[in-house]
């Protein structure tokens, strides 16, 4: 009973914050976009096996997340909502999986806390409402968890063949990297309890059947469609190069992960603070405990020191081990909330929204400054989402204060959840003229004729592509290539940056005209004097 209230609670929040608005900004540049115009050429072309981008196969990730978006246009339509829907319903099978995770580690109370923790922080939000692959592969990872733990805990083989079949979906999302952590997690834990009679039990020979059966034939068939094409890109590229050399200029810093989680989990970092420190301080001695500890340390550290040692780092790439830290927090609450008495972890939890409400302020003044830097446009509508968040925050303090503990913590999430509806009726839609290229792009296909080339820069591209329903969009990123591209005997028409076009004005005049549209930092222009139509 008390499992289906809390499946029940949780569901609802995350359906409410995953889903509200989700298709009402356009889709972003250049992520986002990539993955939306892959799924809609392969539609189109009612292609299955090889992903197609610019009418061309590309390798960079497998299959699994095309199908899913492909499939979601195929039932919603080609738009927005439908190319973000399988991420916004992994997400939600995500926090249903770190409940159940919490659960068995510790009890239900402690999983609600955690999943509903993960769903209202800030990078769990962003990435799950966002067409790209890191919530599937987070899911798919945390179930594969959440399978071994249950097949550990009711000596059932099946569960752990279940934990294959997710590792192998693992794969099909994103790479070897899919089975490699997990994989390494779970040897490392069943070596260092020394479970070796549960060890025993795991039907191996079974569980690695299921797993090739599942993952590896769209890998062989793809293979034998274009051979050393796909594994170069694939595993050369986008594995193995990524990893030893920088694809990026950010991410030099062996500490870069160290802001991006404390950020990314904001504004409950203050409790993950505290929290780990509790777990690692206060629970230290406590036998029953230590099983759990040492499994969520090795899916933390595993996860942070091997992406860490990685050349080439993205925020997103430590991800799946945002339910760990949510695991930890609601740990931390569970113990509050039955021990309140505790003058050590009342002691914690004070100092954990004294810094809760430092934060608060710090992020509305250092956020206005910021704005208002970067985003001028966007000004009005932060303070709005603000003001709803500070209020309810404010709430909570209050009733924790009055000592209504559990009361406090539903608000505290109730203004986490709150706070989408003034950002995705305020801040999205400004952002959308800046991150976005689906107003550029409708312009662009009124002006240009279908005999006409159309180019873009990089960012900008994909998105083009995707909003003119155009598949031959030129590459004209780079100073040459826009010379050549303007060059054409032929009308064309290009969309670039603003700078790119003062730089282009002073050195080539007399190939460009006058910027036709605006829209953001981007501007379209043609290689002749052309009106508007």
């Amino acid at each position: 009973m008390r499992d289906s209230r809390n499946i029940i609670i949780l569901t609802i929040v995350c359906i409410f914050i995953f889903f509200y608005g989700l298709g009402n900004m356009a889709l972003t540049d250049p992520d986002e976009t990539f993955y939306a115009e892959t799924a809609k050429e392969m539609l189109k072309a009612n292609e299955w096996i090889t992903p197609l981008i610019f009418g061309k196969p590309q390798f960079e990730k497998p299959i699994l997340y095309y199908w899913l978006v492909e499939l979601s246009f195929k039932f919603f339509g080609v738009n927005e909502f439908a190319a973000r829907f399988p991420s916004a319903l992994f997400g939600i099978i995500g926090c249903l999986a770190i409940y159940f995770i919490g659960r068995i580690l510790f009890s239900s109370l402690s999983g609600l806390i955690a999943s509903l923790f993960t769903a209202t922080c800030t990078q769990y939000i962003i990435i799950t409402r966002a067409c790209v692959t890191d919530v599937v592969l987070t899911a798919f990872i945390t179930l594969c968890f959440l399978f071994f733990l249950l097949g550990l805990e009711k000596e059932n083989k099946l569960f752990y063949i279940i934990s294959a079949v997710m590792a192998a979906l693992a794969v099909l999302t994103k790479g070897p990297i899919g089975v490699f952590i997990p994989a390494v997690i779970i040897g490392l834990y069943m070596i260092f309890t020394r479970q070796w009679e549960a060890f025993k039990k795991i039907p191996f020979i079974l569980s690695i059947l299921v797993f090739l059966a599942i993952s590896l034939p769209w890998y062989i068939i793809v293979f034998k469609l274009h051979g050393s094409a796909f594994t170069s890109e694939f595993f050369g590229l986008h594995n193995i190069i990524r990893f030893l050399e920088p694809e990026h200029r950010i991410g030099s810093s062996p500490f870069f992960y160290i802001p991006a989680i404390l950020g990314g989990f904001l504004p409950w970092t203050p409790f993950l603070i505290f929290g780990t420190w509790y777990m690692v301080k206060s629970e230290v001695g406590e036998s029953a405990i230590k099983a759990p500890r040492l499994f969520l340390a090795l899916w933390f550290f595993f996860i942070f020191l091997f992406f860490s040692a990685s050349s080439t780092k993205l925020v997103t790439y430590v991800f799946p081990l945002f339910p760990v830290l949510s695991i930890v927090i609601g740990r931390f609450w569970e113990r509050f909330l039955e021990n309140d008495q505790d003058i050590h972890l009342r002691r914690l939890m004070n100092y954990s929204y004294v810094l809760f409400a430092l934060v608060c302020v710090l992020a509305f003044v250092g956020g206005y400054f910021v704005i208002q830097t970067v985003y001028p446009q966007v000004l009005k509508g932060a303070l709005i989402a603000s003001v709803f968040f500070i209020a309810f925050a404010g709430i909570s303090i209050v009733l924790y204060v009055r000592k209504k503990f559990l009361v406090s913590f539903y608000i505290l999430i109730l203004s986490g959840a709150i706070s989408i509806v003034p950002i995705v009726a305020f801040v999205l839609p400004v952002i959308e003229e800046f991150e976005t290229s689906k107003a550029i792009s409708y312009k662009l296909k009124e002006l240009a004729g279908k005999d006409e080339a159309i180019g873009g820069e990089c960012d900008h591209r994909r998105g083009i592509a995707f909003y003119s329903d155009r598949v031959n969009v030129a590459d004209i990123h780079s100073y040459n290539d826009l010379i050549s591209f303007l060059s054409s005997e032929k009308r064309v028409w290009g969309v670039i940056q603003k700078k790119h076009y003062q730089q282009i004005k002073e050195n080539k005049p007399e190939l460009v005209s006058e910027p036709l549209f605006e829209a953001g930092d981007y501007i379209i222009i043609s290689n002749e004097s052309a009106e508007v139509r």
